[in-house]
């Protein structure tokens, strides 16, 4: 058995044992491992979750800005790589090796990953959120 992981922000955690993960558009559930942390480095990075658009006055002018919600914890998901499909699982080049800490590795997985198939490993604090 070879743990992967998937981390996430508290609003989709809900979501995601109920339906379990879903392909984003670009068709993959992107992993991460092999430490529940190289999975949250990807989702800490972004700096908070898009939650659509606000409107800001501007010299008179109205515009639109993204609208970030900030969240004090991310949720890492562990998954058991013999319950999936080795076919539809692959590497993932959507990461820079000098940027994300030592070793991290990343996979996509073309398809969903069935909610009996995941286990919400991990509650991770969001140091200095808020500070």
């Amino acid at each position: 058995m070879a743990e992967i992981f998937h981390a996430t922000w508290p609003s989709k955690v809900d979501q995601i044992m109920e339906e379990g993960l879903q392909p984003g558009i670009d068709g993959c559930v992107y992993l991460a491992g092999p430490l529940p942390a190289h999975a949250a480095t990807f989702v800490a990075i972004r700096g908070g979750e898009f939650d659509g658009y606000e409107e800001v006055e501007i010299d008179g002018k109205i515009e639109k800005f993204p609208k970030m919600v900030n969240h004090d914890k991310i949720f890492v998901f562990s998954v058991d790589t013999d319950d999936l499909d080795p076919e539809l699982l692959r590497e993932s080049t959507d990461h820079s090796h000098a940027f994300f800490p030592e070793g991290t590795e990343s996979w996509c997985y073309d398809g969903p990953i069935d909610p009996d198939d995941l286990q919400l490993a991990w509650e991770i604090p969001m140091v200095g959120v808020g500070s």
